[in-house]
């Protein structure tokens, strides 16, 4: 029976409907620019200058680089078209073999790199705001998971200085590197073949549920970039020993697919969890005007503390990155499953390439 009652304080109901507002600007705040630390570090390499970082923050940059992606896309798929569908001149060169080795294996490397990072900042960032407290119970768990902003703490602890903005920071950079996956758009263009739906899709939509994860600080952000980046470690492996010319196994190339389809999934059915979890915490109250005080508040000595029930997604507007992000992940299953099929069900294979960062490449 102890079992139930260390879980007697989450509840499960359905999610309030203020939460699927738009968020208003002003009460989202930026998210934290990451701390100034000595660079060299293993998951701190650089520092991130705070105007660049701002600037991709911005809705202006990330719409208008979409809009710019999708656009050279579609007048590239027509140039092939009328080409006939021929490889550029360039592919046939000894540099492009070479960047296409440095950029499958660079990508393979830094996957793995940021996977690590990032499982590692979050373990620092954890037993921080556990430090003193019983990491048994549940219900810290669940709020940390419910909390990117460590200010909406009403059970864990301050954590160390700068710890929740070393996890900005690597989420920010696997974020960034988005932008430059692309190429992987580009590069089948450049062999002639055209972009599928799928293809474009994919690119487009991934940098726009990044931002939308990072800029509104979504508490399902960090569990999805860890996820993705398991999945492109293996991926970008895999493309690295094809472009070298070792052979893989069919098998292995579908098995990497299913893992790919898997991967939105379950990362879907997670992130759709967190609207139905709630969790019992101390209410913090002010004695004079009796306004809620979260975690870290100054209060009066007379002040009460009593339990209240709390939303995993506490704040107005706080399901909208599960609504973009559902936007964009639904149809892309659909696309991965009719690609699957397509490609392995005994079918021919589509003649559209799959993308560079999900779908398996057919060179």
């Amino acid at each position: 029976m102890e079992i139930f009652k260390k879980f007697s304080s989450i509840e499960l109901t359905l999610p309030p409907l203020d939460i699927f507002k738009i968020p208003s600007k002003p009460l989202v705040r930026m998210p934290l620019m990451p701390r100034n630390t000595p660079t060299g570090k293993l998951f701190h390499p650089f520092e991130v200058n705070p105007r660049f970082f701002n600037f991709t923050m911005g809705s202006d940059f990330v719409f208008t680089f979409v809009a710019a992606y999708v656009s050279v896309v579609f007048l590239l798929n027509k140039f092939n078209d009328v080409r006939q569908y021929k490889p550029w001149s360039l592919t046939r060169t000894t540099a492009f073999k070479v960047f296409m080795i440095i950029h499958n294996s660079m990508l393979a490397v830094f996957s793995a790199w940021a996977i690590s990072g990032m499982m590692y900042n979050q373990m620092v960032h954890w037993y921080s705001a556990t430090s003193g407290l019983e990491r048994a119970d549940p219900t810290l768990l669940v709020e940390y998971l419910c909390n990117m902003d460590s200010k909406n703490y009403r059970i864990l602890t301050k954590p160390l200085i700068g710890s929740e903005e070393r996890i900005i920071y690597m989420y920010w950079i696997f974020y960034i590197s988005k932008f430059y996956e692309v190429v992987d758009t580009l590069i089948i263009l450049a062999r002639g073949k055209r972009s599928s739906t799928l293809q474009t899709f994919h690119h487009a939509g991934v940098i726009i549920i990044g931002w939308t994860g990072l800029r509104y600080e979504s508490p399902m952000a960090p569990p999805g970039a860890i996820l993705n980046a398991a999945v492109h470690t293996l991926m970008y492996f895999y493309f690295t020993l094809q472009t070298l010319g070792i052979s893989v196994s069919r098998r292995f190339k579908r098995a990497l697919t299913s893992i790919q389809i898997a991967q939105f999934i379950v990362g879907l059915g997670f992130a759709h969890f967190y609207l139905f979890v709630n969790y019992k915490a101390p209410l913090h109250k002010d004695p004079a005007s009796g306004a809620d005080l979260l975690q870290g508040s100054v209060q009066s000595p007379n002040g009460s503390n009593e339990t209240a029930t709390f939303s995993c997604l506490n704040n107005q507007g706080g399901a909208f990155p599960l609504v973009v992000a559902s936007s964009y992940l639904l149809p892309l299953i659909y696309l991965f499953v009719e690609f699957y099929i397509n490609s392995y069900g005994g079918k021919t294979a589509a003649p559209a390439t799959s993308t560079g960062t999900t779908a398996v490449k057919t060179e």
